[in-house]
């Protein structure tokens, strides 16, 4: 910690009269303080010292790939389980269990203005009837235009929706699904499989189940694992003919993202074994895990559908960052097999989003800092964000998404993503590393055309 000078107390009637210099001298340096602590005020929030460039950041539309979006506020269930937020503030109800009042800091409340038209300086549990009034008021309309309405409350022209179906009651023109593929990953349950949580024995039975359930209504049953694939293979080609994007992955919630190569003569050992309910240790499933991964990030490959991986930090409390950085990955993208698979990294893989950037030298991997642009400051974003510029190249790879369930996280995203973006660009121009016309260009490629040209949108 920096020590702070202090001047003792003294008795100014004993010393010698000041001269008109020492008093000049005085003046300066009280002047030269107050200058210099204004210079650190204005540095150290976004500005307009670049008016090209603030401008560009704040009219430019967002492109956002990756959100949860909530369709009303009074749908969510108060049971959602998210330990490790408290109260969960990233759920789209009011009040949490055990009749908790949601936290709401400074910025949210700007958010609910926006978005609801709220006016009371903060939220407390008074509030709650008038912000539940305002909430059904909104949604009234339905959940095509009360979506629509949050996206333009917050400058975003479509957004990339996680869903394992397509929603029909959204705009088409706003929107773009992206479905979950980790059911996939799990053939069969395990339920006497040993040294694992009896949370991650619930995992697989639920995965299985749905993989079970997906592959009957799809008329393809399988008794191996050529037929499983097969399977597999049909699952994804029905997804890209009904209009997904691409994929999501969220495996890392539960286990390690570091996908190894097995035999497949083993596998199909093991996946033989585990259709007899004789699998009883994590690393045999695991190979079987690995290679079904590996299977999928080929066909996604063929099929033109980006995988969004989730890396990083999550809302859950059995998360271990150490398996979900992305750099575990690398057992994936330093193989050039997968070469025409795009991955997209979510959420910068915070906290280790300063490891990310020799990642992002493969031509096929791109990142985004979902969720990141509302769990930390706008400062510490604009930090990435700059480090990220500074490295060749990765000013084509970086693309904005927020994360967002309730309406008001997709405004808190987007008001500290303008913010962080100017900052960092901005930083970069007083450098000398880029002009302000090159941040401009920039600002657009992280905004919206960096996400079109990854997903294949053309000019749209």
């Amino acid at each position: 910690m920096r020590k702070v000078g202090v001047v003792k107390n003294r008795d100014v009637r004993s010393e010698p009269r000041a001269s008109f210099f020492r008093k000049l001298g005085d003046s300066w340096c009280f002047f030269l303080v107050a200058a210099l602590a204004l210079t650190t005020l204005a540095c150290s929030a976004p500005g307009t010292k670049y008016a090209a460039l603030r401008d560009a950041v704040e009219r430019t539309r967002f492109i956002d790939v990756h959100a949860h979006p909530s369709l009303a506020h009074i749908d969510y269930p108060a049971g959602d389980r998210y330990p490790t937020l408290e109260p969960p503030i990233s759920r789209p109800y009011w009040v949490a269990p055990e009749g908790r009042v949601a936290v709401f800091d400074a910025l949210q409340v700007r958010g609910l203005r926006t978005v609801y038209g709220y006016t009371r300086p903060a939220v407390t549990e008074a509030d709650l009837p008038e912000l539940k009034k305002l909430s059904e008021e909104f949604w009234q309309e339905g959940r095509r235009a009360g979506l629509n309405k949050v996206l333009d409350r917050c400058g975003i022209e479509r957004v990339f929706y996680n869903a394992g179906s397509r929603k029909d009651d959204l705009d088409p023109e706003r929107t773009a699904w992206v479905p979950f593929i980790d059911s996939y990953l799990s053939p069969f349950p395990a339920p006497n499989m040993k040294g694992v949580s009896p949370e991650f024995r619930e995992w697989l039975a639920s995965s299985a189940s749905e993989a079970a359930e997906r592959a009957k209504a799809a008329g393809r049953p399988f008794d191996d694992l050529p037929s499983y694939l097969a399977f597999v293979d049909a699952a994804l080609t029905t997804l890209s003919e009904e209009g997904a994007v691409a994929l999501k992955l969220g495996v890392a919630y539960t286990r390690t993202l570091w996908f190894d190569d097995p035999d497949e003569a083993e596998v199909r050992s093991l996946f033989a074994a585990g259709l007899e309910g004789r699998t009883t240790d994590w690393p045999s499933y695991k190979k079987v895990q690995d290679f079904v991964a590996r299977h999928i990030f080929l066909k996604a490959g063929e099929l033109g559908l980006p995988v969004h991986v989730h890396t990083g930090f999550g809302a859950d409390a059995g998360l271990r960052n150490l398996d979900s950085s992305a750099l575990n990955l690398e057992s994936v993208l330093s193989d050039i097999r997968f070469k025409e698979t795009r991955f997209l990294i979510l959420h910068a893989s915070y906290p280790f989003a300063d490891k990310l950037k020799p990642l992002l030298e493969k031509r096929n991997v791109f990142v985004d800092f979902s969720a990141v642009n509302w769990m930390v400051v706008e400062e510490e974003l604009g930090r990435i964000l700059e480090d990220w510029f500074l490295y060749p190249g990765a000013t084509e790879k970086v693309m904005f998404g927020s994360d967002a369930g309730a309406p008001v996280l997709f405004w808190v995203a987007a008001r500290n993503s303008r913010d962080a973006l100017y900052r960092a660009l901005a930083a970069l121009v007083d450098r000398g590393r880029l002009t302000e016309d090159g941040a401009v260009r920039v600002a657009e490629k992280v905004m919206r055309t960096n996400a079109l040209r990854l997903h294949e949108f053309g000019g749209r």
